[in-house]
């Protein structure tokens, strides 16, 4: 890492505003950040995130998130994070660690109250390169002028960002739920992922990601989830052998759809045929 900032061990005195630290990471496939909340710490941080290049991770309250170039992240101050390179494309990225009562209203009042926010191609970069170049001159003398002309950078970047947050939000269910009709309006059961991204024009990874925030569930275990529904309604209606359910859900064989069944119901397909048939 190279810092472009760093405060003294007193930097939590000023409680409305500070900067703890600024700095860029270079692409290194071992970093690794673990940042444990601490409750009522005064001196505990927002961290915000612009990627340059490459890949990583977020972890926060279950949820994983993935991060690349012209991405910016947000880790609110009140959540433990985990945040990791990608070690096969490891990530650069700038970041800013800040905190005081001034990003507190200002984050609460945009509703950045998530744990972790990531918002792909943002127009923050900015921001940052203007922090950087107010941060690289501070010395004693000019740190209070330094710092409050940083607050009014740092203010106007999280706006910014809860701006585009809210677009993303809207993208997001829009297209969560164009996704879903897409698959639910399917006459055959055999759309995979690359369909889906081939009709939307989307990268795979952001259509699990959409898909999961807004449902729980990937897109193919709500694919599987279809397919179990109606091999159920099939074997209710004893019309279909187990070769030809297999062969309509398009599974790869009668083997694959009855192990399928199985681990997601519990019971075999003829198991739940002769439950269905006996409680009739």
């Amino acid at each position: 890492m190279n810092f472009t900032y760093r405060a003294g061990a007193d930097y939590g005195k000023n409680s409305v505003f500070f900067v703890e630290s600024m700095g860029e990471s270079f692409p290194c496939a071992a970093y690794l950040v673990e940042r444990n909340r601490v409750k009522n710490d005064t001196k505990s941080i927002y961290v915000l995130e612009y990627v340059i290049s490459g890949k990583g991770y977020i972890e926060c309250d279950g949820k994983k998130y993935t991060v690349q170039k012209g991405d910016f992240y947000f880790l609110n101050r009140l959540h433990s994070h985990l945040y990791y390179s990608d070690k096969e494309d490891p990530y650069r990225k700038i970041w800013i660690n800040a905190g005081g009562r001034l990003l507190d209203g200002v984050v609460n009042a945009y509703g950045l109250t998530e744990g972790a926010i990531v918002i792909p191609d943002s127009n923050t970069e900015k921001y940052f390169h203007r922090l950087r170049e107010l941060l690289s001159d501070a010395y004693l003398d000019n740190s209070d002028d330094t710092m409050t002309e940083c607050a009014k950078v740092m203010c106007e970047m999280i706006i910014t960002a809860a701006t585009e947050y809210r677009k993303v939000q809207r993208a997001t269910v829009s297209t969560a739920e164009r996704i879903k009709d897409y698959i639910d309006s399917g006459l055959s059961y055999n759309v995979t992922l690359d369909d889906i991204a081939q009709h939307f024009y989307l990268n795979k990874s952001y259509i699990i990601s959409i898909f999961s925030e807004k449902y729980g569930y990937t897109p193919k275990q709500y694919i599987l989830q279809r397919k179990m529904q109606a091999a159920c309604s099939m074997l209710e209606e004893n019309l279909y052998s187990i070769a030809e359910i297999a062969d309509v859900l398009n599974f790869s064989s009668s083997q694959h759809f009855s192990s399928s069944f199985k681990k997601k119901m519990g019971i075999s397909p003829d198991e739940y045929r002769h439950s269905k048939k006996n409680h009739t």
